[in-house]
């Protein structure tokens, strides 16, 4: 299904890691996480509803309250190859209101969804090529070592 938006952005940035990596990363992590929380700090815990779409697709409603109607915001997630061992995370944003006022709201609040949206695009790609890194680095077997106790 084609959503169509007021507004939309799309934050790309490129990891040091391969894509079958990157995406066993974003399938044992919760990639929206540190966004919703930061949301959250910002009060809107009590207007708002997260969903998963399981493609990673995350979508939040966003209620103004009474008859102000509401805004929905949409975040895509995709992991392409780029060569030489490297990925291309791409973060969508796009959201629209449910009426003309709500859509003037949407408008209004958009730097601070994109301001949003573009550091924790930046904070994924951090998080997905340090995992990349830590699951590369050898493990060293554990080593036993005999200690006198002097009796």
């Amino acid at each position: 299904m084609t959503r169509t938006y007021d507004v939309s952005s799309t934050f790309v940035h490129t990891i040091d890691a391969d894509q079958a990596t990157a995406q066993e990363v974003l399938a044992t992590t919760d990639p929206m996480r540190s966004l919703a929380d930061r949301l959250s700090a910002l009060g809107l815990d009590d207007r708002a509803i997260w969903s998963a779409d399981g493609a990673k697709g995350y979508s939040l409603i966003w209620r103004f309250g009474g008859d102000q109607g509401h805004a929905r915001l949409d975040w895509q997630l995709a992991l392409q190859p780029t060569g030489a061992g490297r990925t291309a995370l791409t973060v969508r944003l796009g959201a629209r209101g449910s009426d003309p006022d709500a859509r003037i709201r949407v408008l209004r609040s958009w730097l601070l969804f994109e301001e949003l949206a573009e550091g924790h695009a930046a904070g994924l790609a951090r998080m997905i090529g340090e995992y990349a890194e830590d699951a590369l680095r050898p493990v060293a077997a554990p080593q036993l070592a005999a200690v006198g106790l002097g009796f």
